[in-house]
């Protein structure tokens, strides 16, 4: 089988990019923002599939288009987790934990309140958490992906039967 790095790194790109964006411009908008994050993740998996199948003209397997999407997920989770995290140093993207601070202040909950949810925060936020969290969940919601774009996107002709990276 031919290489699937060039597909999975176009995949991760179209992550990474989607999911900035998504950061910019939908940061404010909660639980929408996290279910479009999801969706954005799941297509990019997906975009990776399709582009190795039409670019080789063959069908792979449901595994194999599951592996493919977990590391879409794994190398988009870290590249834009490394992008976002700078963008956030730099002060183009809100720190997360001073928006959700206000957010609390919003609410009336008491200092303390506030203090005790902030501690809890920031260890959530760290760098290395923050990417291991993302890795985790773009490693499943790329699986999930994968797997879709290997059932849609046959080319006719029996799957192969070997495993191929």
């Amino acid at each position: 089988m031919p290489s699937k790095w060039t597909s999975i790194l176009i995949g991760a790109l179209a992550y990474v990019f989607l999911s900035l964006l998504i950061n910019v411009f939908a940061a404010g908008a909660g639980p929408a923002a996290g279910l479009l994050g999801c969706l954005v993740l799941i297509a990019s998996a997906m975009v990776a599939v399709w582009h190795y199948t039409s670019t080789h003209q063959l069908t792979i397997p449901g595994g194999t288009g599951a592996s493919m999407g977990t590391l879409v997920g794994i190398i988009g989770a870290i590249i834009g987790g490394l992008i976002g995290y700078t963008l956030i140093q730099m002060g183009v993207l809100p720190d997360p934990a001073v928006a959700a601070a206000e957010q609390m202040r919003e609410r009336g909950m008491s200092r303390e309140q506030i203090e005790e949810a902030q501690e809890m925060t920031e260890i959530f936020s760290s760098p290395i958490v923050f990417l291991l969290i993302g890795s985790v969940l773009g490693a499943i919601g790329g699986a999930i992906g994968g797997a879709v774009g290997a059932a849609m996107f046959k080319k006719g002709g029996p799957e192969p039967t070997e495993p191929g990276f």
